[in-house]
């Protein structure tokens, strides 16, 4: 499975539709208002035009996860302070006896500097962005990326999940509604686990829903 996701995250209803494997009729759930999707959505439902490489003929995605955004806050925050740290630079060479080196060298030594933090930032989006949950009438599939060189896809059919659950502890996770959701399956199955997504109350409900319309 690649772990590209490929089309524009686009809503187009604002319901989610859960229809059963083999049967035309859907599986009522709570009404759930939506909202526009953009480059930085950790809770999406049903995006149109979405797919996967492994997708089946009939299998709709009905939600995309992603951490939530606020898990990004510490290289954020890191990234901006790196950012901005050279302007300091004179200040500190001033205080040491040092001969200030060339502005050709300086320029050098500044380009490097933003490169190497351009991929730090890059690299932390990117290991954020395509680090997935998605849940569709089928199945539910975790796509984990650490690293660039490492990516591990755990996925099980609904009709074999037997239990799940969420945590949320602690006070910002309380806040601002984000916290894990534990997919436990049946017989050597992996288990399946979503981390510091938004709304795992909600999440762990649809997957159950699912299960449920399954057996």
């Amino acid at each position: 499975m690649d772990s590209t996701l490929h089309g524009e995250f686009n809503l187009s209803t604002p319901d989610i539709d859960l229809p059963q494997k083999n049967d035309s009729t859907s599986l009522p759930l709570e009404k759930e208002k939506t909202s526009n999707l953009h480059f930085y959505s950790s809770y999406s439902h049903n995006p149109k035009g979405v797919t996967f490489e492994d997708q089946e003929s009939g299998e709709n995605i009905l939600l995309l996860l992603r951490r939530h955004f606020l898990t990004n806050l510490p290289w954020l925050l890191s990234g901006v302070i790196l950012m901005f740290l050279p302007v300091i630079f004179p200040f500190i060479l001033s205080v040491f006896p040092f001969p200030m080196p060339s502005s050709n060298i300086v320029i050098l030594i500044l380009l490097t500097y933003y490169l190497i933090i351009s991929g730090f930032i890059l690299l932390n989006f990117t290991l954020w962005y395509f680090q997935t949950g998605i849940i569709t009438n089928n199945r539910v599939i975790d796509i984990d990326i650490n690293g660039i060189l490492y990516r591990e896809i755990t996925e099980t059919n609904n009709e074999e999940i037997q239990d799940v659950s969420y945590t949320q502890i602690g006070f910002i996770r309380s806040l601002f509604k984000y916290g894990d959701v534990a997919v436990q399956t049946a017989g050597s199955k992996q288990n399946v686990k979503y981390d510091k997504i938004p709304n795992p109350g909600q999440v762990s409900r649809i997957i159950g829903d699912l299960s449920k319309s399954n057996l």
